[in-house]
């Protein structure tokens, strides 16, 4: 049996999505709580890879067991154990075995949000979820700017240190926006993947350019020269939030709907 989360977490006091042996990150807490329910070792899976303090409303993982447990009883389950800095929004059953569900590589598209706050003062509240900047932007042209990324275009000078020599780095954008609402200017990108550090140096971009420190045009510069690591701006990690993850499914949580095999 294979149950299908969506998953929400504060990033603060985690370090990352990804099991490590010696932090705390999302997938090590939900592991923790499917030992305590099952008593047994239960390996989780993710959509996309996290770092250290992102959030995320709409992270997408999987995990195979036998259990006459409903999904929505795992996901009160889950929560019970544990921390309230991460909840299971919905659990879902979905097609198992070989061929079935694969969160990573079924995903049609992910959107991230990164919010910056330009106010005269950071705010006190939600200061765990902006990245509070001095300079006043101008989203009018943050969004003009933005516009370029729309579309495939190789986004090597956006690849971080993690990104493998040999990786392709051709990536589609389906939707690229910035607009104010109030003090917090929202940046928004929608495509079908990420390099390592991509979003974080995408809005490092647009900030500069946002406060008069770049050209409209540094976008097509970048994209045009393809050199590894060239948008060397890394903004960040409190702002950005994986918001949306979306998949070819019709289901209860947005994923594909379990099909028994007769």
């Amino acid at each position: 049996m294979r149950i299908g989360l969506v998953v929400e977490y504060d990033g603060t006091e985690f370090h990352g999505s990804q099991l490590q042996s010696n932090a705390r990150t999302v997938q090590g807490e939900i592991e923790k709580a499917l030992l305590k329910i099952f008593q047994k070792n239960i390996r989780v899976y993710f959509a996309s890879r996290t770092d250290s303090g992102v959030h995320a409303r709409g992270q997408v993982g999987r995990f195979d067991h036998q259990t006459d447990m409903a999904p929505d009883q795992v996901r009160k389950a889950l929560n019970y154990h544990m921390t309230k800095d991460v909840r299971i929004m919905c659990a879902q059953q979905v097609q198992g075995g070989p061929r079935g569900f694969d969160p990573r590589s079924d995903a049609l598209s992910r959107t991230y949000v990164y919010t910056f706050n330009d106010a005269q003062s950071q705010p006190a509240l939600g200061r765990h979820f902006v990245t509070h900047v001095r300079a006043n932007l101008d989203a009018v042209i943050m969004n003009n700017a933005s516009q370029a990324f729309i579309g495939s275009h190789d986004f090597a000078a956006f690849a971080g240190p993690s990104t493998p020599d040999t990786a392709p780095t051709t990536r589609v954008v389906e939707h690229a926006s910035t607009i104010r609402h109030d003090d917090n200017v929202e940046i928004t990108i929608t495509a079908n993947a990420y390099l390592h550090q991509q979003m974080r140096r995408i809005v490092g971009v647009l900030y500069d350019v946002g406060r008069g420190n770049s050209p409209i045009d540094i976008v097509d510069e970048l994209l045009s020269s393809a050199k590894r690591g060239a948008a060397s701006n890394v903004m960040p990690a409190e702002g950005l939030c994986l918001t949306k993850i979306v998949y070819n499914g019709s289901g209860e949580c947005g994923l594909p709907v379990y099909a028994a095999v007769d």
